[in-house]
């Protein structure tokens, strides 16, 4: 049962239990399951199926209706498709067909020193985990949106205004996805290496400061980003507020 649980826990039940270690006969023990849950779920299912088709010709032909003579042939019909049809009807041969292949494929990647999880087990969780995740960069996203208040323009300083090494650093009041560090920044006059970004509060709320420095050598670009550079604001301290 442990061996059934997602791989990514099993680093924190390794502390408790060798799950690694048990993974194959964790699958086995699975199939075996599987095939005891299948063998006994069909032998019931069959002799229930089949009473009750012999229940249903020996009706109709008693009524004599108009299909009294065919009634014969239909539990015989049904007695070829009865293992296919306890396989996919019924909530037994499902769970235990699932059992099964799942187990001996668990089995099998285990032996070949790829152990996992439980496959429904494993999809849940990484649903619930990407979810979660969803929902709480989200959470950041929002409150970081309202640390920085409406979104606005770009504004440039002097990296000497806010104690930095840069020549100049872009103000923005939200982050730039394609601003990482080492970037080439691209302008019309002058091209400059991105360093890494760091937030700033300002009077007028929470800014992701970019420095730039000027290329003094002609280097190989791997990443430039075009960009338009705004008027030299001067000092941090005389940001204008944001406009729309």
């Amino acid at each position: 049962m442990v061996c059934a649980a997602p791989r990514r826990i099993w680093p924190s039940l390794e502390r408790h239990v060798p799950v690694a270690r048990a993974a194959v006969a964790g699958g086995i023990l699975t199939w075996a399951g599987g095939m005891f849950l299948g063998v006994d779920g069909f032998l019931k299912f069959a002799a229930a199926l089949a009473s009750a088709n012999n229940d249903w010709m020996l009706t109709t032909i008693g009524s004599n209706g108009p299909h009294a003579d065919a009634a014969p042939l239909v539990p015989y019909g049904i007695s070829a498709l009865t293992f296919f049809i306890f396989l996919t009807g019924t909530p037994a041969g499902l769970l235990s067909s699932y059992l099964a292949i799942s187990g001996a494929f668990r089995g099998v990647s285990a032996t070949l020193d790829d152990p996992r999880g439980d496959p429904i087990i494993s999809i849940v969780d990484g649903a619930a985990v990407r979810f979660l995740e969803r929902r709480r960069r989200r959470t950041q996203r929002e409150a970081r949106e309202r640390r920085e208040g409406a979104a606005g323009r770009d504004v440039l300083v002097t990296g000497a205004s806010l104690g930095v090494s840069a020549d100049v650093v872009v103000l923005a009041s939200r982050r730039k996805m394609e601003w990482t560090a080492g970037a080439t920044i691209i302008t019309r006059d002058q091209w400059y290496r991105l360093g890494e970004p760091y937030d700033v509060e300002t009077p007028f709320g929470l800014r992701t400061a970019y420095p730039l420095t000027k290329f003094d050598s002609l280097e190989v670009v791997r990443r430039g980003i075009e960009y338009a550079l705004p008027a030299l604001s001067g000092r941090a301290e005389r940001v204008a507020p944001p406009s729309s």
